[in-house]
This record gives C-alpha cells, structure tokens and sequence, in this order.
C-alpha cells in the first residue's frame, strides 16, 4: 500500500507541474500571431489608459496612484506620472523593441514622500520597458526581469 501512496503523491505533483506550465488564456497561440509593439501602439492611439497593475522588474507589486498614458500617432507618450505631466516619443529597435530610454520630459512640481517614490520608480522602469501588446483589451508594457504595467482604458465622460 505504500508504494501506492508513494506513486500517487508523485503522479500529484507531475500534474500540478504541468498545469503550472500550461499558457494562461492571455497568451496567443501559434495559429494567432502576437501584433509586434509597434502594431500594438497604432492600435492605442487616441485612447487614454490608466495603470491598474504594476508588478516591478524586482517581481513586487507596486501602487499605481494616478499614472496615465496616452499615445498619439506620432508615437508620442504623455500623460501623469503620479505627481508631474510628462511626455516623449517611444522608438523601436531594429529587433522589434520598444524604447522608452531617451526623449521624456516632465514638469517639476513636488507633491507627497510617497507619490514622488512612485513617480521616480515608475520612470526608472518605464526605461526598462522592452515590449508592448493587447491582452483582453488591456495595454500592457513588459521588460526587464518580472517588469509588468498594465493599463485599462481610462473611462471618460464623454458620450
């Protein structure tokens, strides 16, 4: 009977192991090609999104405050970091990546210790960014190590 035990505790954990590999339903699959970041910005233009998930490059998740992100067609990128405005202009390499490391401005108000910590973190990692897609709807950014922003679209008033 113990070897029994020993066979269905293993059999358990193998199965748990593969479920624990298999895709989340999020991801695409060979027969729906991804949309490289650039096709994913021109698909965001024009809308406003809010970040309703962090989880930094260090794996943890953050607070997102009131960060924003609007994308013109230009490839232009504005919006609130939590405190300040900013904006600037993401490129893509010649391998497909999104790059967010050079170009950005944001106006110099202070505001709270804690939302001026979320700010600077949110540019040191936005820099880190290497990728860009649509998962049900939502914008997410992906880079370095577990880095992970995800925006929703920005309700609006208008009609």
């Amino acid at each position: 009977m113990k070897p029994m035990k020993v066979l269905l505790s293993s059999l358990a954990f193998m199965i748990l192991f593969v479920a624990g590999c298999k895709p989340s339903g999020s991801e695409r699959t060979a027969s729906q090609p991804a949309a490289s970041s650039k096709e994913t910005f021109v698909q965001v233009t024009g809308k406003s999104w809010k970040l309703d998930r962090w989880v930094g490059v260090d794996g943890s998740s953050q607070d997102v405050g009131p960060i924003t992100m609007k994308v013109d067609e230009n490839n232009r990128v504005s919006g609130n970091a939590s405190v300040n405005r900013y904006s600037g202009t993401v490129k893509f390499t010649e391998a497909g990546a999104t790059d967010f490391s050079s170009g950005f401005i944001s106006t110099k108000m202070m505001g709270l210790p804690e939302a001026m910590a979320r700010e600077t973190r949110f540019f040191a990692e936005l820099r880190l960014i290497r990728s860009a897609g649509l998962e049900n709807g939502r914008f997410v950014l992906t880079g370095d190590g577990s880095l992970r922003l995800e925006f929703a679209p920005e309700k609006t008033d208008a009609p």
